[in-house]
């Protein structure tokens, strides 16, 4: 069985350091095109903070409620345990990884577990009320491409992956399809098994199909720079960007970031690795706090009068309306507890492509107000409520419904305000 942690670590450096070789030794594997251990990978979770209307939980409380045998290394960093079977049937208590937690709202569980064995777990946690994905929506991963990726020099090799799933505009052919699981429907291209030559080459991935368009782009800066908007312009699903590379600043390799909050280490320094985490987790965490504040201080008298919340609604628009039988496909199955949009409610039909709902958001079950039609969605979340809500829809009503949306805060464009973080966010830390 795969060595998963250090044995009684003494402090959290020793962790660090156990992944530093391990990510070396994952690098060499990568450099020789042949899996020798699996990446260490990390996912960004997000929890509440005070200025909420939840109060926070204690990490150990959270982690020791989804099952873990919770061991405590120090006041902001834990390991977990849980029952694993190996080989031979035989199942023990074994630390599948650790979490750090960054502050009193979001924590970083660092493992190296096979990649389908850790989505499937967080997979389990995110179903539950406390925790949920830090959702990096397309707009997002856009703003770091353009802001910040693109910029890191044209020699430099990037990569960039592009998903839209017609999960509700299939042909009727193809619907036991529609039922897959989201863990099954995840991007393969982090696959520890796989070389990057392996991946950037595979005709099957790079080809469309009738359901589920996928892409992958990984060239230098240089040439994806000059033709990426020309191609979003020709071909909307490549607006969905659904996974990003971010060049090492210290050595060969990247982090690759979903959209669902993993970045996955190609780098040889765990180091480098966790001074890109935190790095991504400041840049969430500011544009999050911007959409709350925004969301719960601006009032929209003619919405407040629609929904009974005075509050900046999220406003998203199709450029051309749903069919009938698609819109009514989104209605039944947004409200699915397994779903990717984590909604609760009834939806009351105001017409026969027009319904409200009074929901719930299933991420600490906080109140959210919706009215959906065929061109689109608007959402008002009450004071207080997270605004993880916001991000979470964008970044599945592209993905699912329709790749080339126009979304906006109140007056605000979503492009625009995913690209305000601030001047001072820098990818090191010495933390």
């Amino acid at each position: 069985m795969q060595t998963l942690a250090p044995k009684n670590p003494k402090d959290r450096f020793e962790v660090y350091r156990f992944f530093n070789g391990l990510s070396a030794e994952a690098r060499e594997g990568l450099d020789q095109r042949r899996a020798r251990v699996p990446l260490v990978k990390t996912f960004l979770l997000e929890h509440v903070a005070y200025r909420g209307n939840v109060q926070p939980k204690q990490a150990e409380r959270i982690f020791r409620e989804l099952g873990a045998d919770v061991r405590k290394i120090e006041d902001c960093f834990m390991g977990l345990s849980f029952p694993v079977q190996d080989e031979s049937g035989q199942t023990s208590q074994v630390t599948t990884g650790f979490v750090e937690q960054y502050d009193e709202r979001f924590f970083a569980y660092y493992t190296c577990e096979l990649s389908a064995e850790a989505k499937e777990r967080v997979g389990k946690w995110v179903l539950e009320p406390d925790l949920d994905h830090s959702w990096f929506s397309s707009p997002l991963l856009q703003a770091l491409w353009d802001l910040d990726v693109s910029k890191r020099g044209d020699d430099r090799y990037a990569k960039l992956g592009f998903c839209h799933e017609s999960k509700f505009d299939i042909p009727e052919d193809f619907a036991s399809l529609d039922e897959t699981s989201e863990e099954e429907a995840e991007e393969t291209s982090e696959d520890e098994e796989t070389t990057e030559d392996e991946e950037s080459s595979s005709e099957d991935r790079l080809k469309p199909e009738r359901y589920n368009a996928r892409f992958q782009m990984a060239d230098r800066i240089r040439e994806i720079k000059g033709a990426l908007s020309k191609l979003q312009d020709n071909y909307a699903p490549l607006h969905v960007i659904d996974m990003l590379r971010l060049p090492s600043h210290t050595g060969h390799g990247g982090h690759d970031l979903y959209q669902n909050g993993q970045i996955t280490n190609r780098t040889d320094s765990f180091e480098d690795h966790r001074n890109t985490v935190r790095y991504l987790y400041r840049i969430y965490k500011s544009i999050l706090e911007r959409t709350e504040e925004s969301a719960w201080h601006g009032t929209s008298e003619p919405h407040a009068l629609r929904f009974g919340t005075k509050g900046t609604p999220l406003i998203v628009n199709f450029p051309a309306p749903l069919s009938e039988p698609t819109f009514n496909r989104w209605v039944e199955k947004a409200f699915r507890k397994k779903g990717p949009f984590k909604l609760w409610g009834n939806p009351m039909r105001l017409g026969p492509t027009k319904v409200h709902v009074y929901g719930a958001d299933r991420h600490l079950w906080q109140p959210i107000n919706l009215e959906m039609t065929s061109r689109g969605i608007v959402a008002i979340l009450p004071k207080g409520t997270c605004g993880n809500t916001f991000h979470r829809l964008v970044t599945n009503i592209q993905r699912y419904v329709c790749p080339d949306i126009r979304a906006w805060i109140g007056s605000e464009p979503f492009k625009d305000m995913v690209r305000q973080w601030p001047a001072n966010v820098e990818e090191s830390d010495a933390a």
